[in-house]
């Protein structure tokens, strides 16, 4: 089995007392919320910095244990001082060791666009995504049929929060094209095997229309990449694992975004 697939068997488990606990009327009555500027930051430009969407997670299936002190407030402060655009919040508990209050907390004490990176299968998780205060949403096709990706895509944006449509290969990029998608992440990491192509993102991005906005996610370690793959056309990129190793956060998310 994949680990993608276990994954959702698990995310299914889980929701199945989730929804027991909390209603979509619960999520949509308590809480307001303000129309998502995540996309229009991404599309902006920045002559010292490229957009960077700084992931904040505490272990993966692929790397295990990533960092051991870890305090998701204070890393999401060191990341928006060294010039990050928005954040990635992994709320997965079981694989990630994520919490959706993760949202909460930061945006609590800090004015930044947050994605909240899950594994979404059902529509009850961008309600509890948009009452936890997400400004954005990861819709993975690998997991999705285009019914249920139109879907999910139409109630995030009626719910104001922005959409990352996540692919893996030409025929998932067709698909997110033909749902209407407005931003398409490239993620270079086949997410059933984990292993990671580099040059995934420039196969690619070439078939994307200018109008949408490109992410290349997974694999980047080195500034000299993000200036060879923004020329290539990405328009923002997703770190995580990388950052989240380093002993100064600040300094290397600094260091590596800087043009």
């Amino acid at each position: 089995m994949n680990v993608l697939k276990k994954i959702c068997i698990e995310k299914r488990k889980e929701l199945e007392v989730l929804k027991c606990k909390s209603s979509v009327d619960f999520f949509t009555k308590k809480r307001k919320k303000n129309k998502s500027n995540f996309l229009s930051v991404l599309r902006s430009k920045d002559k010292e910095r490229y957009n960077l969407i700084a992931e904040i997670k505490r272990k993966s299936p692929s790397a295990g244990l990533i960092r051991q002190k870890f305090n998701h407030v204070e890393i999401a402060l060191n990341y928006k001082k060294a010039g990050a655009k928005c954040l990635s919040v992994l709320t997965e508990k079981n694989f990630f060791g994520g919490k959706i209050s993760f949202i909460q907390d930061i945006k609590e004490k800090i004015n930044i666009p947050i994605l909240r990176k899950d594994f979404i299968i059902d529509e009850w998780q961008i309600y509890e995504s948009f009452y936890y205060g997400a400004d954005c949403i990861l819709l993975i096709l690998s997991i999705l049929d285009d019914t249920k990706a139109k879907e999910f895509l139409k109630l995030a944006h009626e719910l104001d929060m922005d959409v990352i449509t996540e692919i893996h290969d030409y025929e998932e990029l067709q698909r997110a094209i033909g749902i209407g998608a407005r931003c398409i992440g490239i993620n270079n990491r086949n997410l059933k095997t984990l292993e990671i192509d580099i040059n995934l993102f420039k196969k690619l991005s070439k078939y994307i229309p200018q109008n949408i906005i490109k992410v290349c996610e997974s694999g980047i370690t080195e500034n000299f990449e993000l200036k060879k793959i923004s020329e290539e056309g990405a328009d923002a990129f997703l770190i995580g694992e990388f950052l989240m190793k380093q002993r100064n956060i600040f300094n290397a998310t600094k260091n590596l975004i800087q043009k």
